[in-house]
């Protein structure tokens, strides 16, 4: 026999209204497992099932992975419409009896050379979805980057607490919870989380659940089939598939409908995605990490949100204190602020004066570090001598401050204005860096070098420059 047992042709005419090619493969499961994987993820093609007279152990494994029927017997195939095209994936003679079968009911047979002409076709598409996948996963992280910054900036105890905690969890495939106020750096924390994982090298995806419809957001993060809903001309993943074996943060689960919130529970119980319009299921790993500005407990108690849910995303929470309430951050965060706005405005400022530190630091900041980035970026702007003062800064200022503003200093080149610069922040900065490794290897500068990846001679240079001897203080000077 040929491997093309049928001569049909196969055109528009014989699949009215462009009805997907169904598909029946026949063979062991270990031998056939890449190319019904492939087949299942094609549009136009429908997988009819699987025969393997055997019944392996894969075989089983792959019709309960793809939602696909499993057949051992030709006789139980019969009862199910005929499939266009069967794959004969190896030699066996109830298969290829069975092929015989639906050959004499139009069927095309494809075995041997055909077969093998087919896999290389499927991996040749398997691969070039694979890179457009790829290549959407690194736009989004391109395009995250220039626009997020990723550090964790601060010496308070709270921000402490929280570095503690990044490292605690991020090893784990736990569901991360992180609560805090708008601007807080919910997101920078989440990406920290990523980065500080073995999966830091896979995908980090970021949804807004704020910013899409309970419609639109139920296709985006399942994905959807061809002819779903109005516009759907080609089946088209979802981002929590993009998402596999990597990690998706979803920002803002507070907003999130009661009909879509009962899904995310359904997958984050069993790990299973339905695209939109499809029958079948797809298992999906992913590390998921939820964040919020609403308080949870109360929009259970008010009907707004699943208990049930609420406990699923909150195994490991981590809260982000308001700006207000670590406000001997606000010096590092303002320079390290400054130091990007330097960079995204092309120009140079010399110094934060005293008086707008006090201002910055005497604001309540409703909007956190978002808002407190928006200001300093303001501030480069409209700073017309290298020196960013109080009248610089689009916050309410304090009369006292504006007057020490305006009282001319007694020598220009010596002027206190200068006296809180960039130079003697960076310095405490570096100090406490200094001191928190060789805290950390209790006093060995060796050791320390290891941890902190400074050169040892370079790190006594240092340790000599802020007049750091050990044994180091328990405590941050």
């Amino acid at each position: 026999m040929s491997p093309l047992s049928n001569s049909r042709i196969m055109t528009e005419d014989t699949l009215p209204g462009g009805a997907p090619v169904r598909v029946l493969v026949m063979g062991r499961g270990e031998l056939c497992a890449s190319l019904l994987d492939t087949i299942n993820n094609i549009s136009g093609l429908e997988l009819s099932g699987l025969l393997d007279p055997d019944v392996k152990p894969a075989s089983l494994e792959l019709s309960r992975r793809l939602a696909i029927p499993l057949w051992n017997e030709c006789a139980q195939v019969k009862s199910f419409p005929a499939p266009d095209i069967i794959l004969r994936v190896d030699t066996d003679k109830k298969c290829a009896d069975c092929a015989d079968l639906f050959a004499a009911r139009g069927a095309i047979t494809l075995h041997g050379s055909a077969v093998r002409l087919i896999r290389i076709l499927a991996r040749e598409h398997q691969e070039s979805k694979d890179f457009e996948t790829k290549y959407k996963i690194t736009k989004r992280e391109y395009d995250l980057y220039a626009q997020r910054d990723e550090l964790i900036i601060g010496k308070s105890s709270q921000i402490e607490k929280i570095r503690e905690m990044i490292v605690q969890v991020a090893p784990t495939p736990t569901t991360v919870l992180l609560l805090g106020e708008t601007g807080t750096g919910k997101d920078i924390v989440a990406r920290s989380i990523h980065q500080a994982s073995h999966l830091k090298d896979k995908p980090f995806i970021t949804v807004n659940c704020t910013a899409l419809t309970s419609t639109l957001i139920e296709s985006e993060l399942f994905g959807y089939v061809k002819g779903a809903f109005t516009g759907a001309e080609k089946d088209c993943n979802g981002l929590l598939e993009e998402a596999h074996n990597g990690t998706i943060f979803l920002d803002e689960i507070g907003d999130m409908k009661m009909e879509l919130q009962a899904k995310m529970l359904r997958f984050l119980q069993t790990g299973e995605i339905r695209p939109v319009g499809s029958s079948r299921t797809r298992t999906v790993k992913v590390r998921v990490i939820a964040a919020t500005n609403k308080n949870l407990e109360k929009g259970i108690e008010e009907g707004n949100f699943r208990q049930d849910l609420y406990y699923r995303f909150n195994t490991f929470t981590i809260t982000l204190p308001a700006l207000r309430h670590k406000t001997m951050d606000i010096p590092y965060l303002a320079y390290h602020l400054l130091t990007k706005a330097e960079y995204k405005l092309n120009r140079k400022i010399k110094a934060i004066s005293d008086e707008a530190i006090e201002a910055l630091m005497s604001y309540d900041w409703p909007g956190n570090v978002r808002e407190l980035e928006n200001v300093i970026e303001r501030a480069v702007i409209v700073c017309a001598d290298g020196i960013i003062t109080p009248g610089n800064l689009a916050i309410p200022v304090p009369e006292s401050q504006l007057e020490n503003q305006a009282r001319p200093s007694a020598g220009s080149e010596k002027s206190p204005i200068l006296k809180t610069s960039r130079d003697r922040l960076l310095a405490d900065y570096e100090k406490q860096e200094i001191l928190q490794c060789l805290r950390k290897a209790h006093g060995n500068v060796s050791q320390a070098s290891r941890l902190s990846g400074i050169p040892r001679r370079t790190l006594y240079r240092l340790m000599k420059k802020h007049a750091i001897e050990r044994p180091v203080p328990g405590k941050t000077h």
